[in-house]
């Protein structure tokens, strides 16, 4: 393994061992919820990085469009993966918060359902792009369905600012209404989650661009 990415996976493990400090020790409980402040920690972040996994997807799938290149296509997946990944945290960490704070796990509120609906195109694009034998109309529907899914993502993001919603804002135009104990440890929590996906997707995209180049000279050979 090249000596950067160590370092870079050496700065994002001790990172993630402060995110771990914060989360349940440092931060204090919260005047209204108590201990159930801490779920929110292992939920906003993912949230937002999935967001911007998914947001790589539609940049991966202009460059493929624009160049031809195969290397956007399965960095694109890559990013989609993860963002499917971080997108599942998100759901069940936001469905244990609902249970917490509503009394019931899921109850159709308009940022629940939304993710949902963006968790199901995604994987549906997954699905069908493993289905898909020629390499270059798998690369061209990813491409193109990862640039007219996004709408989903905004659609998600905003939810609970244009529908009627229990699901709290915390970050709005003016900051961040929390404590300032849990506003850093919200901060380190995206740093830290940020890391760890970066890491994931290019651990992702080492081992697609391997299993490509086999597949390459498989063809090549028969």
């Amino acid at each position: 393994m090249p000596k950067n990415r160590l370092i870079f996976l050496g700065v994002t493990a001790a990172v993630s061992l402060l995110y771990v400090y914060m989360t349940w020790i440092f931060a204090p409980p919260d005047v209204n919820l108590g201990e159930l402040v801490r779920i929110f920690f292992q939920h906003v972040a993912p949230a937002l990085v999935a967001y911007g996994a998914f947001g790589g997807t539609l940049v991966c799938g202009i460059m493929y469009l624009w160049k031809g290149d195969l290397k956007y296509d399965i960095l694109g997946a890559a990013s989609l993966k993860i963002g499917l990944l971080f997108t599942t945290i998100t759901l069940l960490s936001g469905m244990m918060w609902a249970d917490a704070t509503w009394g019931v796990y899921w109850n159709w509120d308009p940022r629940e359902t939304t993710t949902l609906i963006l968790w199901v195109a995604y994987a549906c694009v997954l699905a069908y792009r493993a289905s898909i034998s020629d390499r270059e109309a798998r690369a061209q529907f990813g491409s193109i369905f990862g640039i007219i899914g996004f709408p989903m993502v905004i659609l998600s993001y905003i939810s609970i600012q244009i529908w009627d919603t229990l699901h709290p804002q915390v970050i709005t135009g003016s900051g961040l209404e929390m404590a300032a104990e849990h506003g850093m440890t919200l901060m380190v929590s995206m740093i830290a989650v940020i890391m760890i996906a970066l890491i994931l997707i290019d651990f992702t995209y080492y081992i697609d661009s391997a299993q490509e180049k086999i597949h390459r000279i498989r063809m090549a050979r028969s």
